[in-house]
């Protein structure tokens, strides 16, 4: 087993050493950086249908930066002064915000996007320009096939969720009776794709494949369409409180099939908006985040930092994985050194291997690789929590 690398300890020696020597190797030419401040930025939702992510995505991340700035002064003694510009998920206003972080606030990079289609409405200007782009948060396989020299990747893409989430249910549960659900989206039907693609490879074919809007709150009729397809397990190809709703309304109607569902239902949030978490017992779902209800050190210090500055955010697995992503970005820029260029930073970034802090798998980047994490854990749903029942290759 290779040494698990704790941010903590490089954070306090990187930095303590940096305000020793702050203005060493400053050559005031690098965009958002300055002898004391290193600027960075994401167009993150605020408001609008996915303000529930949203906002624990931007409060996880910056409470990681405001930790870092506050016990140990920043990195290489600059301060990291975090900017979120809401988009409401609406595109439009992602390329507006992207214009303004760019152009306007000069942010060095762009950290933790929220979002397939608000992401997909600027990435070939952010390809272009050759900004670092770090921990984005969408699943979306162009982020990562082919490998973008600036872009890095931490979340596993829509087909590796939903190949390993086929497989599972076929090999493991051995179950072949099997309905679709997914949103009628770019993020749903990439999910859906790949999945019914890996049952047809097995010779199974869906035994109902329904869509709904991504705003729809009835599911309903959905349900007693599922009941009359009578299947073994129902798979959710969407988001968090579309999975719940469809959980909902089939046990309304009788239908407790084996739940399938993506990385996106792993969050505690999902027994909330069950009311009965025995709901949810049984779901199973691939992912890459530990429960962050844990008892361990690393979510014990990620409940910490969190709750520290935003005491009224309920941790969860949203909050978690920027809170990751703001350690991999405060990693890259601890590995870059003192003398801070965008080339310098992604060429640090790509020195990173087998990296973690105990909250995800292992990350490792290569220039010719900026996927992340490549393998994921099978999650289930038991008594009010998630349990990782076993560790599969993506």
């Amino acid at each position: 087993m290779q040494k698990v690398r704790w941010i903590f300890v490089a954070v306090a020696i990187v930095g303590l050493a940096g305000l020793l020597s702050v203005a060493q190797g400053e050559n005031g030419t690098t965009p958002g950086v300055t002898e004391t401040e290193i600027k960075i930025g994401g167009f993150i939702a605020q408001s609008g249908p996915v303000a529930g992510i949203g906002i624990p995505v931007a409060r996880g991340a910056e409470a990681w930066y405001n930790w870092v700035n506050d016990t140990f002064g920043g990195v290489h003694g600059r301060r990291i002064n975090f900017i979120v510009c809401d988009d409401a998920f609406d595109p439009a206003r992602s390329v507006a915000c992207y214009k303004r972080l760019v152009e306007e606030e000069q942010v060095f990079a762009i950290v933790h996007p929220l979002g397939t289609i608000t992401i997909a409405a600027v990435f070939q200007d952010m390809v272009a320009s050759g900004i670092p782009v770090v921990s984005p948060h969408a699943n979306a396989t162009f982020l990562s096939i082919p490998t973008q020299p600036n872009v890095f990747a931490i979340q596993p893409n829509n087909v590796t969720f939903a190949t390993v989430l086929a497989r599972y249910a076929l090999n493991d549960l051995g179950v072949e009776r099997i309905a679709i659900v997914y949103s009628d989206d770019a993020f749903g039907a990439e999910l859906r794709d790949a999945f019914v693609a890996e049952l047809s490879a097995n010779g199974v074919e869906p035994v109902a494949t329904l869509a709904h809007a991504p705003t729809e709150t009835d599911f309903s009729a959905i349900a007693l369409r599922l009941r009359q397809a009578e299947p073994d397990a129902v798979a959710l190809l969407t988001y968090l409180q579309p999975t719940a709703a469809v959980i909902l309304a089939a046990n309304e109607v009788g239908l407790t099939p084996r739940w399938l569902a993506t990385n996106t239902a792993t969050d505690p949030a999902l027994f909330a908006l069950l009311g009965d978490p025995s709901l949810a017992d049984g779901l199973v779902a691939p992912g890459f985040a530990v429960d962050p209800t844990l008892d361990t050190l690393a979510t014990v210090q990620f409940r910490h930092v969190l709750n520290t500055y935003f005491p009224e955010e309920v941790p969860g697995g949203f909050s978690l994985i920027a809170y990751v992503g703001a350690q991999l970005m405060t990693e890259g820029l601890i590995r870059a050194g003192p003398d801070l260029t965008r080339e310098k930073f992604i060429d640090a970034m790509n020195t990173i291997t087998d990296w973690s802090t105990n909250l995800t798998p292992l990350i490792t980047y290569t220039p010719d690789d900026h996927r992340g994490i490549k393998s994921l854990w099978i999650i289930e749903a038991r008594n009010g929590t998630f349990v990782v029942v076993k560790t599969v290759e993506g």
